[in-house]
């Protein structure tokens, strides 16, 4: 029995409905033959010229919203490897079908609950059910079903029969890609002979696991990877065209990625991630002490400890040309704004800073916390976008140094920059996650990398420090900055 067979079949999923986009790419998948239609979508959403015949240990499909990922691709072939296969079990060894989807909880059951309700409504395949539990199926023929949120340590260890990525473009923990590690750790368990890893996903940027497929196998002839991709009308040929037309008027670009399955040109990291890398010290202790010939310089990013944002701070001084990331502290809500002021006022002052830049948080409320401490707080007038486009330089030249401080690392990389015609580019995390600890290091490194006047400091070069641009003089800011009465400046 082949896996058209097995969806067709009234005794088994007895579904008949598959759109001809949606049954080509079943059975390219399996090797199976194609008519002459099915042949001309080969073409067009492989870039192959020639099809030729043979099962496939990984595919990826990049496919518009609503093309039948979830219900006509993920769950039927998640349901035909665990049910009509045999796949070579020892005794006692339990093979695995997993699912796994973004780290949403309700995101992640989509295809899970598609493979339940089918075997529920098929008089055959519900007698292979032992038992159900939140995350999984287990089958009478010694294979489960198992769903799972992107995690790297829920997958390793399990003999996988077959490993389902759902929307794997959008794996996200904490803030940080890790479709990369999700898709490693399963790897090693595809030990089976007809093991699959199976990526099904809309597209995004043109960067992470999906992206490198697509640019590795798609229209090239190889035995790596079957790369499938076609929009939203060609795999489900009944969806509105009224509904397609107002998505395509309200926002042409998300449009193009959404429903045609193109990947997004607007969208770009914002720095290179090998680049943040480069930046890490991994041989420096995480804070760095206070050193008198320093001159140490501050930016804040205040938050009021009801909300999601963390309150962050950091602290850093030039080395000639470089920008050294001293320490970088945050704190998540809940907690007390005054308490939390009081305790970075504290930092602060240990390392001879009396004026602290930030943002315009909540008025004056920044401002007057600070100040009840004896910290100066002025408002930074550059919004964060500009901040970050203002540091790509530092970055990519290698000036900037920073701990080996996982959240602030996570954030920095997982920024991304909107592309505008006709104006300066926008940057913004791509899933909603905190960004406080990276934009308070762009805007530290901005304030000690920025151009002016320059000043020497006990004979130390400060180069181009510029904290003219939080709107006060020279003489005013540096001397808020290092502590006027501790050292001696000299403008030169």
């Amino acid at each position: 029995m082949n896996i058209i067979e097995f969806i067709e079949d009234p005794r088994f999923l007895n579904d008949r409905s598959l759109s001809p986009a949606q049954r080509m790419s079943l059975k390219a998948v399996y090797g199976l033959p194609l008519t002459d239609d099915e042949l001309g979508i080969f073409k067009q959403t492989t870039g192959l010229l020639d099809y030729d015949p043979r099962e496939w240990s990984e595919a990826t499909f990049i496919l518009g919203r609503r093309a039948g990922k979830s219900d006509k691709l993920a769950s039927n072939i998640a349901l035909f490897e665990a049910c009509a296969r045999h796949h070579s079990l020892t005794v006692g060894q339990r093979g695995v079908v997993m699912i796994v989807s973004s780290e949403l909880k309700r995101q992640s059951r989509i295809v899970f609950d598609y493979c339940l309700d089918k075997l529920r409504h098929s008089k055959v395949l519900r007698k292979l059910i032992l038992r159900t539990t939140g995350d999984e199926i287990e089958l009478v023929n010694g294979i489960s079903i198992q769903v799972y949120p992107c995690n790297v340590a829920r997958i390793r260890g399990q003999s996988l029969v077959c490993f389902v990525g759902d929307e794997c473009a959008f794996w996200r923990s904490e803030g940080k890609n890790i479709d990369k590690e999700v898709l490693e750790a399963a790897r090693p368990g595809l030990s089976f002979e007809f093991s699959k890893m199976i990526k099904i996903s809309s597209p995004y940027m043109m960067r992470g696991e999906i992206w490198n497929d697509f640019s590795r196998y798609w229209g090239k002839v190889q035995d790596e990877a079957l790369v499938v991709q076609g929009s939203t009308e060609l795999f489900y040929p009944s969806y509105s065209r009224k509904k397609l037309e107002a998505a395509r008027r309200k926002d042409p670009t998300a449009f193009e990625a959404e429903y045609l399955a193109r990947f997004r040109s607007d969208l770009s990291g914002m720095y290179d991630p090998v680049t943040i890398d480069k930046a890490i010290n991994y041989d420096r202790p995480m804070e760095r002490a206070f050193v008198r010939a320093h001159a140490y310089a501050a930016f804040a990013d205040c938050a009021g400890g009801g909300g999601r944002d963390s309150y962050a701070v950091a602290l850093g001084h030039r080395e000639g040309e470089r920008v050294v990331v001293d320490v970088i502290r945050s704190r998540a809500p809940k907690f007390n704004p005054i308490e939390q002021t009081r305790e970075y006022s504290e930092l602060l002052k240990a390392y001879g800073v009396t004026k602290v830049i930030g943002d315009k948080f909540s008025g004056d409320f920044a401002s007057n916390a600070f100040a009840a401490h004896g910290i100066t707080y002025e408002k930074c007038p550059k919004a964060k976008s500009a901040l970050y486009l203002e540091v790509e330089g530092a970055f990519n030249s290698g000036r900037v140094e920073l701990p080996n401080r996982e959240v602030a690392i996570a954030q920095l990389k997982a920024l991304v920059r909107k592309t505008r015609s006709g104006g300066m580019d926008s940057v913004d995390t791509d899933s909603g996650q905190s960004e406080d600890e990276a934009n308070v290091i762009a805007g530290l490194v901005d304030l000690l990398q920025g151009s002016g006047g320059g000043f020497y400091i006990g004979g130390e070069g400060l180069g181009d420090l510029h904290p003219g641009d939080g709107g006060g003089g020279y003489d005013e800011v540096l001397g808020g900055l290092l502590g006027a009465a501790q050292k001696k400046f000299i403008r030169r």
